[in-house]
């Protein structure tokens, strides 16, 4: 398993939640979820339906705030306060930005522009948030189709592909 390193040159893991908990009301859906991951690791978060697989992801670049706990990414703690009696909020938003650029997430629920094909689809993000060139961001998308087996597909509108 290879390892990021962190500012000291010492080998991190490029991912760990530590005792997370998150609420919505009266639903206790984490109940202090840790996790640790380290660069290359293919982890699967299997359980039922509403039992917080997607809280917990979502918590990971805080599109949903826990009530509790600790992330770092890359050796690098997401620094969050005490928002009034309950939850956490972002102490900084450049933070949360910086890191969001690096987190990459694919939605349960994907929305692909419906007019764009697959790699204007794929290009789009890193044009935009990244301000990478188009020639730099299809180059990677290319990448990526690639090893996804989807580069063959890469010309196709989403109304044509299978599961739309």
């Amino acid at each position: 398993m290879t390892k990021v390193k962190d500012s000291h040159n010492e080998l991190v893991p490029a991912l760990v939640m530590d005792e997370l908990y998150k609420s919505f009301g009266n639903l206790e859906v984490l109940r202090g979820v840790s996790i640790s991951a380290d660069k290359g690791d293919i982890i699967s978060v299997i359980g039922a339906s509403g039992s917080g697989k997607s809280t917990m992801l979502r918590c990971i670049n805080l599109l949903e705030l826990p009530d509790s706990g600790n992330i770092w990414i890359d050796g690098e703690l997401i620094h969050l306060k005490r928002k009034g009696r309950k939850g956490l909020i972002p102490e900084s938003s450049k933070q949360i930005e910086r890191i969001r650029s690096t987190v990459d997430m694919v939605f349960q629920d994907f929305n692909l522009w419906s007019h764009m094909t697959v790699m204007q689809n794929v290009v789009e993000a890193p044009r935009y948030v990244l301000k990478q060139t188009k020639s730099e961001a299809s180059d990677r998308a290319g990448f990526i189709l690639n090893r996804v087996g989807l580069f063959e597909k890469k010309d196709e509108y989403p109304a044509h592909l299978s599961g739309e």
